[in-house]
């Protein structure tokens, strides 16, 4: 069991400039220094790190850059967080195309999973047709993925197309991916988080961790969100995957955020 920490709460979120008009080059990017995240994240006592696919890219043509980065403070990747449309037939092509290019790299840097988001949301309202499409597509990423020896899971996000429990059992009818819960989105999208979890705890390798109150992600142990009961329910069942504090959108210190929820697992988990 590893457990890591996104360095996504140490910047702003953004979509990489060159997706604007092309499928192939749309990533997720935290605006903030890599290196820097990763020294804070490590000085409060994880080990391991979750990034975004845009920020892993910019060492795409130098990854010694960041094993030095790495290595400089003891951390390792533990997952890479990648977003797609999946339901557009034309951009399907080069959206896979950059999900094999990142998990390429991504296996390369060390990367155990690779956590796959969206399943794009029409302007003109969600057709029942759109789930057979991101099925379909999300299996061929999972494909492309286990190809690099690495572990797929579908992460439920709100403003995608799969953020209430009804989309999610519409999903996971049509497909066996693999599932990584992000307790706060599942909370903020309707659901009973512990009871979604109970219903597909076969298919979980990963987890996210995040808490919610007032309809804002905060520190963990510092929301609503029962987190207790559901990390104990993971270990009374021997869950044996791995854990990811992702604490993005927070309003106050990231570093503050990272440090508390730090605090808040030394009662559940050996920390690392």
């Amino acid at each position: 069991m590893s457990l890591g920490y996104m360095t996504n709460a140490f910047g702003e979120l953004v979509g990489s400039g060159g997706g604007v008009i092309n499928a192939k080059d749309v990533r997720y990017v935290t605006m903030c220094d890599d290196e820097e995240a990763i020294k804070k994240i490590t000085e409060v006592g994880f080990e391991y790190i979750e990034i975004f696919d845009g920020n892993l890219s910019r060492y795409e043509d130098n990854p010694e850059k960041f094993t030095e980065i790495l290595n400089k403070y003891n951390a390792k990747l533990l997952g890479v967080y990648i977003g797609a449309g999946y339901i557009y037939g034309d951009a399907l092509e080069d959206e896979l195309y950059r999900i094999d290019k990142v998990s390429a790299l991504a296996k390369k840097l060390g990367a155990k999973h690779i956590v796959l988001g969206g399943g794009a949301a029409r302007a003109s309202g969600i057709k029942d047709s759109d789930y057979e499409l991101l099925a379909k597509g999300v299996d061929r990423a999972n494909e492309i993925v286990k190809k690099h020896g690495l572990i797929a899971s579908y992460h439920p996000h709100l403003g995608c197309m799969v953020e209430k429990p009804d989309q999610i059992d519409k999903l996971f009818a049509l497909s066996d991916i693999a599932f990584c819960p992000d307790i706060a989105h599942l909370e903020a999208g309707g659901g009973d988080s512990l009871e979604i979890i109970k219903k597909y705890y076969d298919r979980i390798k990963y987890v996210h961790l995040k808490d919610l109150k007032n309809g804002q992600f905060v520190p963990l142990g510092k929301g609503d969100i029962n987190l207790s009961n559901i990390i104990n329910y993971f270990k009374q069942n021997n869950y044996n995957g791995d854990w990811l504090v992702e604490i993005d959108g927070y309003s106050g210190d990231p570093y503050e955020a990272c440090k508390i929820s730090f605090e808040f697992l030394q009662e559940f988990m050996p920390l690392s």
